[in-house]
């Protein structure tokens, strides 16, 4: 599984609502389940100032994550969040498999 591409931006509809658009590849020959996904908002010195871990089943559908992704596969995510409470300027986003 790799992250191909990722984008944070504010939400231009909705104040302190931010969209993280991001899109996933399966770069194995087998299906994949839907990782989950480490976001961390930083400030601009780059030290984290909210961190987030969201599993599939929160920002998935129920149907959708049970298909997981098909070998060679990509995964568009559109993902809304309140960032209200953070005054970032920078994120890092990370892929895992919780154990």
């Amino acid at each position: 599984m790799s992250l191909e591409s990722s984008d944070l931006q504010a939400d231009p509809r909705r104040e302190g609502l931010i969209v993280l658009h991001a899109l996933i590849r399966n770069r194995s020959r087998l299906p994949q389940e839907y990782p989950a996904l480490e976001l961390t908002l930083t400030d601009e010195a780059g030290r984290p100032v909210l961190r987030r871990v969201l599993l599939p089943a929160d920002y998935l559908e129920p149907e959708r994550s049970k298909q997981g992704i098909a070998p060679g596969g990509e995964a568009a995510l559109r993902i809304y969040l309140d960032s209200s409470r953070a005054r970032a300027t920078s994120y890092r986003l990370y892929l895992f498999y919780p154990t």
